[in-house]
């Protein structure tokens, strides 16, 4: 009996991959790099290997099955003797011969799990090879060349649906666009007309009305009218800046002017729910670069939205200041109701508002914030918020310094 004629050792536990679940692209997991390359048997003689891999030059390793077909190991090229080697002249079996210990991976293991895992349970399979099995049976032979080359496939299939997604996103962005731009032309102008006749009406162009109480509903129609326009605006404003499409018209604005009048336009409605509005404005502000109607725009945006959350009695104050780094700040401080971290989430995506009593007593639909932060970072800046529970909300845009002129 030759020392080949003894049984091999039963091998330990070879290191494996835990399956994942499939993917939608069955091609791009270890099933889809497995070659088929024939196995060899544990009793087989390490010649018939020698004569394998002379006939297939390209092979760096051949795998090893049981009788049930199991993998049993991978016998690589430079494991074995040259011709004729072996104690005796004779040459081993292959399972004398094999690395018990291959690499082991389930057919539905993803692509960049197999890469992680080459690297890290064993490197030499790199140059080798691994092994796939399908529920503990040999299903072929993967390489680290066709790894990297499906690896590339997918790569490139993904940057297609990538691409696809966003030409389809956008498209249906253009055509929310265009719609809500044709929805507004023809809701605006049957609204114009609506709200003209109310102030007529409420005027009384025409001759005093002979019930007093109509020329309050006349006021309340005009009102109605004018948030109806204003939330128009907005939602069409909205939907530009998400297709990129929000253009500013630049030039040279007086902040004190545009911020003091932008108070004044807001002191009556503020005073209706018991509300003042104060100004700390320093008269010697140097001049902005940007669009004078969307800056107008974000304050009555930002003094809005600190009425309508602070309650009868409280005071909402409009501030502004030069930072140390050239930046300007416009704030707004409230004496409100003040948000967590997430009702401060919500209020800044669109059609988002904050649950509460003092919310739900007021007229909005969430647009105004999302899009004052859109319209300050189209001008390069930040809306910086600070916000506690009962204690207020303070909301400042940021304009960077290059936007701020030195007179």
């Amino acid at each position: 009996m030759t020392p080949f004629d003894v049984p091999p050792p039963v091998p330990p536990p070879v290191p494996m991959i835990a399956a994942e679940p499939p993917m939608d692209e069955p091609a791009f997991t270890a099933a889809g790099l497995a070659v088929p390359v024939p196995p060899l048997t544990l009793d087989q003689g390490c010649a018939a290997a020698l004569a394998r891999f002379r006939r297939q030059p390209e092979l760096a390793a051949l795998p090893v099955v049981d009788g049930d077909g199991r993998v049993a190991g991978l016998l690589e090229r430079g494991r074995l003797p040259p011709a004729g080697g072996g104690e005796g002249g004779c040459m081993p079996l292959v399972s004398d011969a094999m690395d018990p210990h291959p690499l082991l991976i389930e057919g539905a293991t993803p692509l960049a799990e197999i890469g992680r895992q080459l690297a890290r349970l064993k490197p030499a399979a790199l140059v080798t090879g691994f092994l796939v099995m399908e529920r503990g049976r040999y299903l072929g032979v993967g390489t680290v060349t066709v790894l990297m080359a499906r690896s590339a496939e997918q790569t490139e299939l993904r940057a297609r649906q990538l691409e696809e997604a966003r030409r389809q996103a956008e498209q249906a962005i253009r055509a929310k666009t265009a719609f809500l731009a044709n929805m507004s032309h023809e809701i605006r102008t049957p609204l114009t007309a609506m709200m003209g006749f109310a102030e007529l009406l409420e005027q009384e162009v025409l001759g005093p009305h002979a019930i007093p109480l109509y020329r309050e509903y006349a006021r309340d129609i005009a009102e109605s009218g004018r948030h109806l326009m204003e939330l128009i605006n907005d939602l069409l404003d909205l939907s530009k800046a998400d297709a990129d499409r929000l253009e500013l018209v630049d030039g040279t604005v007086d902040v004190v002017r545009v911020a003091i009048g932008t108070a004044r336009l807001l002191a009556e409605r503020a005073s209706r729910h018991g509300v003042s509005i104060a100004t700390e404005v320093p008269l010697d502000l140097p001049p902005l670069r940007a669009d004078e109607r969307k800056l107008r725009q974000m304050l009555l945006n930002l003094l809005s939205n600190a009425v309508k959350f602070t309650p009868t009695n409280g005071v909402v104050t409009l501030g502004a200041r030069m930072a140390a780094d050239g930046a300007l700040w416009l704030s707004v401080r409230d004496t409100g109701i003040g948000m967590t971290g997430e009702e401060l989430g919500k209020a800044l995506e669109p059609w988002g508002q904050v649950d509460s009593a003092l919310a739900r007593s007021q007229i909005g639909t969430g647009l105004g914030l999302p899009l004052t932060k859109r319209l300050i970072e189209l001008h390069g800046g930040r809306l910086d918020v600070v916000s506690r529970r009962d204690e207020g909300t303070t909301m400042a845009l940021v304009f960077p310094p290059q936007r701020v002129g030195r007179g």
